[in-house]
């Protein structure tokens, strides 16, 4: 089978990329074997050898041009033209998967977010001012659009969707069938996000030599972490909980989509990272995970945290990797229309957090890159 895969930016940190590569590579070596190429399409792309590596198979990156084309819609329809013609063209022969609504002309859909299910929340927490709120109205219009042809009833494509809630809106909001639809839930990579044997103090250090604003924080104290988009992942709601907390330590790792954002200056320790590969250190350096998201339609970070021990405040509702993970130690559900209220603030040990690790990786077993990408290669290979 050739393999030809569209996306906007195809990267694993991105995490619709992410999840993607995990599926290819949650295959078995004999299921990787039967592919003979993998093509990605896309403004840009991460070295897909390193992206995967026990694919010896042909792989390469198909790139579209003009990849800082502005403004957004113009860009995404750019995209749109391309993709189309190259999936008719180039595409003909190979099994063509779209990351979201990338490409109009797919066999496989990889349902990673609905605009128009979250589209309610974007207007209700942003005032805009009359120019770009004109701008939001009309790149969702063409989000609707876009959806409304993928998702409708009347093609042929298959859809491999990342979560119930997603799944039931498609029904009732595009009719999308049932039978193409396969269920997939995101798994976590056990050996990527386990704990290393150093102490704070040396995790610290490690984690200084890209990021010296760590060496402010004091590891001796409980720490707090939130990890995404500012805006869309709830930070400023985790800010207003957590200024409740006397002597907190805040790390926040995300970008505002405000290119003048400045964080706010409060009698509160808060280190700011806009991006990091080393996300995983963050996690075994902290003791909490806030992530009060309006709509995730996954959230692989939650199941990174889950991994690592750390405790929990996450939403149910709305929110992916809440559907699989139960109600024990450390894990704290809010109703996403009540004000946020933290538990207390506490540090969490290596030792306690290895226990926590063993128990919550039991309990979610099923939901792994094996037994996902079992599902995929079914759905990959069944006419």
């Amino acid at each position: 089978m050739n393999l030809t895969i569209y996306v906007h930016d195809f990267h694993s940190q991105i995490g619709h990329s992410k999840a993607t590569q995990e599926l290819l590579n949650g295959l078995t070596l004999d299921q990787k074997a039967s592919v003979s190429s993998i093509e990605i399409v896309a403004f840009t792309s991460s070295d897909l050898n390193e992206m995967f590596p026990d694919f010896h198979c042909k792989k390469y990156f198909t790139p579209i041009s003009f990849p800082t084309l502005k403004p957004f819609i113009l860009k995404m329809f750019y995209f749109h033209l391309a993709s189309l013609v190259h999936s008719l063209t180039k595409g003909l022969k190979r099994k063509k998967l779209g990351i979201g609504i990338a490409c109009l002309n797919v066999d496989i859909v990889n349902v990673q977010f609905i605009h128009e299910q979250w589209k309610s929340e974007f207007f209700k927490h942003r005032k805009l001012p009359p120019l770009s709120l004109l701008y939001k109205k009309l790149l969702f219009l063409y989000f609707l659009i876009a959806e409304k042809y993928i998702y409708s009833n009347k093609r042929n494509s298959k859809y491999i969707v990342i979560a119930k809630f997603l799944r039931n809106y498609l029904h009732h909001k595009f009719h999308t069938n049932p039978d193409r639809m396969t269920l997939i839930p995101s798994g976590v990579n056990a050996v990527e996000f386990s704990l290393v044997e150093n102490n704070n103090e040396d995790l610290k250090l490690k984690i200084a030599q890209h990021h010296k604003e760590i060496e402010k924080i004091d590891v001796n104290q409980p720490i707090a972490l939130f990890v995404g988009a500012l805006e869309r992942k709830g930070f400023f709601k985790a800010l207003a909980a957590i200024q409740k907390i006397p002597n907190a330590q805040l790390i926040v790792i995300g970008r505002s989509e405000d290119k003048n954002f400045e964080m706010p200056k409060l009698p509160l320790k808060i280190i700011h990272i806009d991006f990091t590969t080393e996300v995983r250190l963050f996690y075994q350096l902290a003791d909490m995970f806030i992530f009060p998201t309006t709509y995730e339609p996954f959230g692989l970070v939650i199941l990174e945290a889950y991994a690592t021990g750390l405790d929990l405040v996450i939403p149910r509702e709305n929110v992916g990797a809440s559907e699989i993970i139960s109600q024990t130690e450390g894990i704290y559900f809010f109703e996403q229309n009540n004000p946020l209220t933290l538990p207390p603030l506490k540090k969490i040990s290596l030792k306690e957090k290895q226990i926590r690790r063993l128990e919550r990786l039991s309990l979610i077993s099923a939901y792994n890159w094996n037994a996902s990408g079992e599902k995929f290669y079914t759905t990959l290979f069944d006419n």
